[in-house]
This record gives structure tokens, sequence and C-alpha cells, in this order.
């Protein structure tokens, strides 16, 4: 069963003082990889709590708030350059190639983008990249991130992988983060963790963004939502 392969594959492991021990870096890559592997296209970087029809409304939903944010301008002639970071089996690279925009989709794992490239839409690039290393030749209109970054455990990597998602965005460009709206830290379990919005601020803000505000789902009760920064320096 899927299920049983998937809870296999994840440590269940138990700091001193009982709180969940966060994976390292490469059990991460390899849990999701292997979850990429055993879940549909939904469920793989959905939310298993949910079923497929109740994730295809969240999904839906997600890609609603970055077109609020995106806009619906579209040229031919001179087309957004998107990055998706973190792009899972690419339902947003599809759905942003689709609208005619230049898309690039990176992840950590295999499966996923060996998924996205036998699905790729005309124009659309999936490249094996974790989060922090990812080096184009060029910058980007729009760089955005969903659902990824509260799963990277360890401090100094998501400190990483912010500043390079934020060092590949040209000026007047837009960086978009999801994450709560908190200022409360708070570690889920072995593989999610959220960090507050004043240390997103902090840290743009020092790297020559602006913050626009936070956009949240507003799916059920969820916490989520996509923190919004342009560059202006």
């Amino acid at each position: 069963m899927p299920e049983q392969a998937e809870q296999a594959a994840r440590p269940q492991l138990k700091a001193a003082g009982g709180e969940p021990q966060r994976l390292a870096v490469q059990e991460a890559i390899d849990f999701w990889n292997q979850r990429h592997q055993i879940r549909g296209e939904l469920l793989s970087g959905g939310d298993l709590s949910f079923d497929h029809a109740t994730n295809e409304i969240l999904y839906a939903l997600r890609l609603g708030r970055l077109i609020d944010i995106i806009g619906t301008t579209s040229s031919v002639v001179a087309p957004l350059r998107v990055l998706d970071a973190g792009c899972g089996k690419g339902y947003f690279a599809r759905a942003m190639a689709r609208f005619g925009h230049r898309l690039d989709g990176i992840d950590s794992s295999e499966a996923a983008i060996e998924n996205c490239r036998l699905n790729a839409a005309l124009g659309e690039r999936c490249e094996l990249s974790t989060l922090d290393r990812w080096q184009p030749p060029y910058l980007y209109d729009v760089v955005y991130c969903v659902d990824v970054l509260f799963h990277i455990m360890e401090d100094s990597v998501w400190e990483r992988s912010v500043r390079n998602l934020a060092s590949l965005v040209r000026l007047g460009g837009r960086l978009i983060l999801s994450d709560h709206k908190s200022d409360v830290e708070r570690l889920w379990g072995s593989y999610q963790v959220t960090r507050s919005a004043s240390r997103y601020r902090a840290l743009l803000e020092s790297s020559g963004f602006a913050a626009d505000g936070f956009v949240p789902y507003r799916f059920r009760d969820s916490r989520v939502g996509f923190h919004v920064f342009t560059r202006i320096g």
C-alpha cells in the first residue's frame, strides 16, 4: 500500500525533549522523492488528509491566488520569465506556461522532474536542483515557491534558499513565498516547520525587497498564504 511505503520512508525520531527530530537535508530529499514516486500528481505534493477532489480545489485556489498576485497580462512578444521553485510534478508550472509565460521549474526530486518532463507544456523547462543552488544565466520577472520552504528543516539551508531565490528576481520583479502569517515559529513534525513573517521580512528587506503584504489561500481553516515582495534595489 502507498501509505505503508510512505510511513516506512518517514523517520519517526524523537529528540531528548520529546520534540520531533527534523529530517536532515538528504533524508528530506529522499522522503519527498519517494512520495513523488508512490503518490499521484496532486497527493504527492498536496495535503494527505484530503482526498483527490479536495486537493483539486486546494490546487485551483492556490493557482487563483497566484494569478491575483502576478496579474492577467500575457504577451507573446515579451512573455514574463517565471520560476516555479520546488515545482513538484508541475501543476502550477504547466498552468503558467499555458498562460503564455516563459517558465522554468526546479525541484530536488528526480521522480518529480521526470514526471514534469514527460508532461511539459510548450516553453516549459524542468531541471533538477535544490532552491539554494539554482543559478540560471538570467533573472526572472516572477519567482514563486508554493508550500516548499516550510519543508526545509535546517535553518541555514532555508536562509540560503530564500536569499538565492531573491537574487534571481529582476529589479521591479516579484518574489512570492508561501508560509503561515504568524510571528510564532513552530515545528509541526519531522518534515514541517513554519517561520515567522517578521523573519521573512527582515531577511528580504536587507536584500533589497519591499514587503507588499500577505495573500491568504482562504481555504477552509488553513493558515497558509503567500508573502509577496517586490525588488526595489
